[in-house]
């Protein structure tokens, strides 16, 4: 049998229900021969007769009621698809999946979570923890609806819009910068005991190159994988630890740590906000990337 257009199926509904052409034709606003066609069009394509006609109007015939039975179903159907879409865009119901950093969850996205769970608490928001690139690869396996990444990524396939730029400082105990007098040139820092993010990572992919571009290699002490564990082996006196700006905020507020300064200017670098080009976001991810941009 071949596709039957579900038009047909919907007017064959109204009029078993209503037991009337005319019925059907004034609830489906259309002329009474255009039911009386659509009926006929419909026992054609399928092969056997709906209707029958009495004095009482239209009755079904056994193959009629088999069909009206099923029919009803898909009705049934489609009327709670239709009320989940409507919760969908009232965001009375739905789901947003993030990919972000640990770092970039805890210090930049915490506060908008809080907000938007707060104003839609029957969505739920899931957050899956990863690099930059791995963000990235979750994203273009449609894995997560948006993501968060170091930028600019430059990737043709994802639109990238800023949230905030980053600034990359140098943070110490205050024992172990006590010996310096002056702002530190880029080899006089190299020659420190350094905590950096472990190699692969597109934060120390930027800050090498522009190192190296200086003639100036770092081989840092501790490379770790976790930016609050670098703050946190600064504040032990380990090292001088490259941290973020909007991470290190607290822990200069509360002079555990001091910033090194520096006779140089660290490489630009963004936190982005990044989505699929041509991929249109869910009801509840457009309204989350509406809370980022305008900054809550």
């Amino acid at each position: 049998m071949s596709f039957i257009n579900y038009e047909l199926y919907r007017i064959f509904y109204v009029v078993a229900k209503s037991g009337s052409i005319t019925k059907a034709a004034q609830e489906l606003f259309i002329s009474q021969p255009a039911v009386s066609q659509s009926i006929k069009q419909l026992e054609t394509q399928i092969g056997g007769r709906l209707f029958v006609r009495t004095s009482k109007g239209m009755e079904l015939t056994y193959e009629g009621k088999i069909i009206f039975e099923y029919i009803e179903q898909a009705n049934v159907l489609i009327g709670i698809a239709e009320k989940k879409f409507s919760q969908l865009k009232e965001l009375t119901y739905g789901e947003i999946k993030i990919g972000a950093s640990d770092t970039v969850t805890k210090h930049f996205l915490l506060k908008y979570i809080r907000k938007f769970i707060e104003k839609y608490p029957d969505v739920n928001v899931n957050i899956t923890n990863r690099t930059t690139f791995e963000t990235l690869n979750l994203l273009k396996a449609g894995k997560v609806d948006i993501a968060f990444i170091n930028g600019p990524i430059g990737d043709e396939y994802v639109e990238e819009s800023v949230c905030e730029a980053v600034n990359d400082i140098f943070v110490a105990s205050e024992n172990a910068v006590r010996d310096i007098k002056r702002p530190l040139t880029m080899r006089e820092l190299a020659e420190r005991k350094l905590i950096m993010l472990e190699k692969g990572s597109n934060t120390r992919k930027v800050i090498d190159k522009s190192f190296q571009d200086n003639g100036v290699t770092l081989s840092p002490t501790l490379e770790l994988a976790s930016i609050d564990l670098m703050a946190d082996m600064a504040v032990a006196g380990l090292g001088i630890a490259c941290v973020p700006d909007f991470v290190a905020e607290s822990y200069l507020r509360s002079g555990q740590l001091k910033k090194v300064e520096i006779d140089f200017d660290m490489p630009k670098r963004n936190l982005s906000l990044a989505t699929l080009k041509g991929t249109p976001l869910s009801f509840s991810a457009k309204e989350f990337v509406k809370l980022i941009m305008r900054k809550g």
